[in-house]
């Protein structure tokens, strides 16, 4: 189970790559995000930030935050096959999440 600090973390560095787009004038694409949340989370299990057990439950929160900006359009069943494959995903994209940290 995820901490509160946890969630706080991953909720603030989501934000922050929200705001970065936006003085870009980039939207968040579906795309985007995946890129974006497998990067950030293979670097907190790298960091020691996350466990590698808490991977999947961190990219449900991510999913959700990114499900709540597109107006929860996506379904439930849906959020957890993204989350899954986002789980599942070992990318990490320096580029994509240099911007959480700036």
């Amino acid at each position: 189970m995820l901490t509160t600090t946890q969630k706080n973390m991953i909720q603030d560095d989501f934000e922050k790559f929200i705001k970065h787009l936006g003085t870009e004038r980039r939207g968040l694409d579906f795309q985007l995000f995946g890129e974006y949340a497998g990067s950030i989370l293979n670097f907190y299990v790298g960091s020691s930030l996350l466990s590698l057990a808490e991977k999947p439950e961190a990219a449900l929160q991510l999913s959700k935050l990114f499900n709540a900006g597109m107006k929860n359009i996506i379904s439930a069943a849906d959020l957890q096959e993204i989350a899954e494959a986002i789980s599942q995903d070992t990318t990490l994209n320096y580029s994509i999440i240099q911007p959480v940290f700036c």
